[in-house]
Formats: C-alpha cells, structure tokens, sequence
C-alpha cells in the first residue's frame, strides 16, 4: 500500500498548555467549581442523613468551628507533612514515606519515653533530658528511614514510590509488634505513656495545641525560605527539572538528593516527637491514617507553594470536622459520607486545575472526497515520436 493511501487517525481531544489565561479567570474557575461541589455535597447530605439543608449546615458549621484550637491543629499536622514531602517533590523524587518515616520517628520517641520514665521522675532537668533524648531519637530514626530508599535510588536506581511505600508498611509492622511487647502480650497497645507521672510529655503555655501548631508554622517558613532563597533548595529545583543539566553544570546529583530526604525526613521526625510528647503521648498503627497521602493531593493542588498548601490544609480541616459532625449528629455510624463530601470537593478543584492550565481541542473528523486523477490524453503522432527515440 503507498503512503499516500495509509489513514491517518486523529485523536478527538488535543491538549495544549495554557500560557494566556488571566488570574482573575482563574480564580473565578476555581470558585465556580468549589461551589458547585458544595452544592452537589450538600444534596447528597439530605439524601443521606433525610435532614433540612438549613439543619445540616448548621451541623456542619459548628462542627468545624466548635473547637478552634482542634481546627487549627489539624489544618497544621496536614501542612507538616507537606512540607516534608515538598523539598523530596520538588527534585522530583516521589516520596510517598511520610506517613512511615513519623511513625518510626514516634515509635523511637515513644520507647525512650517509656524505658527511661524512672530516669525522667528525677528531677525537672532530668525530664528535660529525657524530651531532648526523645526528640534527638526521632530525628534520627526518621532521616534514616527516609534515607534508605534515597540510598537505593541514587546507587541501584530503584524506584522511590513503591520503595516509600513498602517502608509505610514496615514501619507500621514495627509499631503494631513494639506495641505488644511494651504492653507485655496483655493487650495490643500500652495506651497513653507514663499518664500518671507525665514524664516525656511537653507542656504547653496554653493548651496541648498551641506548641504543634508554632513549630509547624516555623517549619513552613524555614522550607519556603530553604526552597527559594538558598544554594541547596536551588540545586534541588535544578535536579527536579533536569538531571542532565545538574549533571553538565558540575552538580553532585547524588548528594543533593541524599541530602533532601535527610531534610524531609528530619521534618517527619519533628512531627513524630509532637505526636509523642504533646498530642497524643501514644502511637498505634493509625497514629498518621492517610495523612502522608492527603499531603500528596495538597502539595500538587497548590502547586507546591506552601502558602497556598496553608490555605488547602485548613479548608480540609475544616471539611473534615464540619463533616464528621454531621456524621454524629445523624449517627450514621461511620465517616463515610465525610470521605465522601471531600473526595468530591477535591475532584472539582482537580478538574478546574486540569481547564485552567491546559486548553482542550476537540478534533471533528471530516470526510474528504478524493479527486479522480486527471488522465491527459496522448495523441497518436506523440506515441510514434517516442517508439523512433527508443529504437
């Protein structure tokens, strides 16, 4: 078959990147599309719960406003383990350990508190040895769980997700059986650690909130800072967008990316301390649920800014709470319909990101008749010219 007569299959949709749209038009997508997911969440709450939209509002609103110091934490845990995964995502190494890499952190954190218990009743400056032992613990424990599938990346070329995430069920293994062992085969989990003398644990100036909630934001403000205003957050960048280019300008690309996951690991051992000393003083294989993924959804929504990861993160702190009351108020018994509520919401903000950054062309097919070829006529003197020129 000629090429002339090969079919050529055009696809229906083309997209290219946008480069043209205004801000403002953005901003109007993003909020039509939010809206519109309220409006289907709310329909969908009075189908389940069989309530007034006023009634479920309401619920829904005190819910996440009741306990302001609540909201605030959560909204800060979801924005800490963004910005552990940030400085990792930013080079382009799919980090999908965070939730693995706390809890070995806590794990660490929690054994020191509960075999030097005695060494911390001592004295006040002993206790304070005994959180500086903590933290130092789950700092460590977290870099190096961190660091290990960075090790094989950069050596063996492993893939860094699966790695990451085959580390999230160790580490999980790990608690369940540290768990059994500190409870003495008893029961599953000791429960809250040294409840009694309250030794390991972190008092706050004004409530169990407030300490999470500071370190967190000067973690926030020292990543934004590392990222965009110093030698090693560029060289990151510069990994992320071309491995050949770091390469040709001289950079060590194996350091760079063992010494980005040590920060990012550091960041998730920060966190198991503060789940340890001062929000929960226990650690079960629940302890982080899915928050080390949520933060992978927050992350890429925002575009990896960590202002607007702020915003997303209290927007889904406040879906959560203003949701799961919802939930209790109608007992229906499990949070589904919270999950439910805010993977549709997320959905709608996905497809407004996807249309306000690329353009969509829809390709109509159209049938072109073939032309018959134009056959020239000869004329008989012509055909005896060319038999005389080829004998």
């Amino acid at each position: 078959m000629n090429k002339e007569n090969k079919k050529v299959h055009t696809p229906l949709f083309t997209t290219f990147k946008r480069f043209d749209m205004p801000k403002w038009q953005g901003i109007l997508i993003r909020v039509g599309a939010i809206a519109i997911s309220i409006i289907i969440s709310l329909i969908i709450a009075m189908i389940v719960c069989q309530g007034k939209p006023i009634d479920i509002a309401k619920f829904f609103f005190e819910g996440a406003t009741i306990r302001p110091w609540k909201l605030f934490l959560d909204a800060a845990i979801l924005l800490g383990f963004g910005m552990a995964i940030l400085p990792a995502f930013k080079m382009r190494y799919w980090n999908m350990g965070a939730n693995g890499q706390v809890l070995v952190g806590s794990l660490v954190s929690i054994i020191i508190m509960f075999y030097l218990k005695d060494f911390g009743m001592k004295s006040g400056f002993n206790n304070f040895l005994l959180l500086v032992f903590m933290f130092a613990g789950s700092l460590l424990a977290s870099i190096i769980w961190a660091v290990i599938p960075a090790i094989f990346k950069t050596f063996f070329g492993t893939n860094e997700t699966l790695f990451t995430l085959m580390m999230n069920y160790i580490a999980s293994a790990l608690v369940a059986y540290v768990n059994y062992v500190l409870a003495k085969g008893a029961k599953e989990s000791p429960g809250v650690i040294n409840m009694d003398t309250q030794t390991g644990w972190l008092h706050s100036p004004i409530n169990e909130y407030f300490i999470p909630i500071v370190v967190i934001i000067l973690v926030a403000v020292f990543i934004h800072i590392y990222m965009t205003k110093t030698k090693h957050g560029y060289e990151a960048i510069v990994l992320g967008d071309s491995i050949n280019t770091a390469r040709y300008v001289g950079m060590n690309t194996k350091k760079i990316m063992i010494r980005t996951l040590i920060l990012s690991g550091a960041i998730c051992g920060i966190i198991g301390f503060l789940f340890t000393s001062v929000i929960n003083h226990s650690i079960n294989t629940t302890t982080c649920g899915s928050l080390g993924f949520t933060a992978v959804l927050i992350a890429w929504l925002s575009n990896f800014n960590p202002l607007i990861m702020a915003l997303v993160s209290f927007a889904l702190a406040f879906l959560t709470l203003g949701t799961s009351k919802i939930t209790a108020s109608y007992q229906l018994g499990s949070n589904n319909l919270s999950s439910v509520i805010i993977g549709l919401i997320f959905f709608s903000i996905l497809i407004s990101e996807f249309f306000i950054r690329y353009k969509v062309k829809i390709n109509i097919k159209r049938k072109e008749k073939e032309e018959p070829q134009k056959v020239e006529k000869v004329e008989p003197q012509e055909i005896e010219t060319v038999k005389e020129e080829v004998k």
